[in-house]
């Protein structure tokens, strides 16, 4: 039987972005967020983590699921689509709550590197689009921001060791 509520039209993703600039050079800027999730400086308390699904070094075809620290919450997946060092590291999701990619972009400046973070992104599921704007938006911000920070703080201290 068909129905008489007429079909919403698919949005165009929704896009997050957070930046930073750090004064550290490309190279050691890049080595790290191509480890996102995995490296040793990944905030303990984050609300999610990375869980490499493939064996081998990071690159296009790697595969994670990213668990949430919150009992019954839902993981998701993602796989890496496009690799340059040292210049984007992008994953697509590939289920669970978003419908859409990551990105991670760094530009080399004189004094530093600019790192920009992207979430381009359709939620999926019913529950999942009520819970978003109420809650789940507020807390992905907040670890994005918290991860980024967590990056700086670990490459200070990487700098001042070779000084």
């Amino acid at each position: 039987m068909a129905s008489i509520f007429p079909r919403k039209a698919k949005s165009k993703d929704t896009i997050l972005h957070e930046f930073m600039f750090l004064e550290a050079p490309i190279e050691a800027v890049s080595a790290e967020l191509i480890a996102w999730g995995e490296s040793t400086w990944w905030p303990q308390d984050s609300l999610w983590k990375y869980i490499r699904q493939t064996d081998g070094p990071v690159a296009v075809g790697t595969q994670y699921v990213i668990k949430i620290n919150k009992k019954s919450a839902p993981d998701w997946a993602a796989e890496v689509t496009q690799l340059l060092p040292n210049r984007v590291i992008e994953r697509t999701f590939t289920k669970g709550l978003f419908k859409g990619f990551e990105r991670i972009m760094m530009e080399e400046r004189a004094n530093g590197t600019r790192v920009d973070y992207e979430l381009h992104f359709q939620i999926r599921g019913p529950l999942n689009l009520i819970l978003w704007p109420l809650v789940l938006r507020k807390q992905y911000v907040s670890t994005i921001k918290t991860t980024l920070d967590a990056l700086r703080n670990f490459l200070i201290a990487e700098a001042k060791k070779h000084l």
